[in-house]
């Protein structure tokens, strides 16, 4: 249930409603959708994950397509492709899951290249969040997230490398600012209130 090996007598168990039989489901409860010989919550993760929608314990909307799989199991997109359509070996991708980019209806990692022989795409070292170029001309991805262990020339970012902590660094600019505040304060009483006098 829900991914976890549960013991489950051949009666109904819980909200799942899991009907076991040969140490499988066989048959599921509302909210849930019969996936892989397991039953999973359609509005929790895992199951949402595969399946948004069930009736009668089946699914009847999958996130992979974005259709009713009509019976059958929800297709499984190739490696990084959140939704695709199509039949396995020839699918194409519409949206990639993060840390990758779309390329000619295919996903590739923001670390590596689409391989084109024309207005090729090239990856960013180091890179776990991206999107392709604008424009159709090819080049670098851009990267918008880095790993912290980049041994690139750039941060990814501004990072604190310092070791010091972000508290002590707001506390060091507050008490800066107080003493500059006071330092200002003094010198305007000093020549406003004492030129008078």
């Amino acid at each position: 249930v829900d991914g976890v090996c549960t013991k489950v007598a051949s009666t109904t168990r819980d909200a799942s409603g899991c009907k076991a039989s040969g140490g499988k489901c066989t048959e599921c409860g509302a909210n849930y959708a019969l996936l892989s010989g397991g039953c999973y919550n359609t509005n929790k993760v895992p199951g949402n994950s595969v399946c948004t929608l069930s009736v009668g314990g089946k699914c009847t909307m999958c996130v992979t397509s974005g259709a009713d799989p009509k019976g059958q199991a929800c297709p499984t997109c190739p490696d990084g492709c959140l939704k695709c359509t199509g039949n396995v070996g020839s699918q194409t991708c519409s949206v990639c899951l993060s840390g990758y980019y779309l390329s000619t209806n295919k996903c590739f990692r923001c670390t590596v290249g689409d391989g084109a022989s024309a207005n090729a795409i090239t990856g960013v070292e180091n890179c776990i969040s991206c999107a392709p170029p604008t424009g159709g001309n090819g080049g670098s991805v851009t990267c918008y997230v880095k790993n912290d262990d980049s041994s690139g020339s750039g941060t990814g970012g501004s990072t604190n490398k310092g070791g010091l902590s972000t508290g002590a660094i707001a506390g060091i600019s507050v008490a800066v600012i107080v003493v500059v505040a006071g330092l200002v304060g003094f010198l305007c009483w000093w020549f406003i209130c004492r030129g008078k006098a």
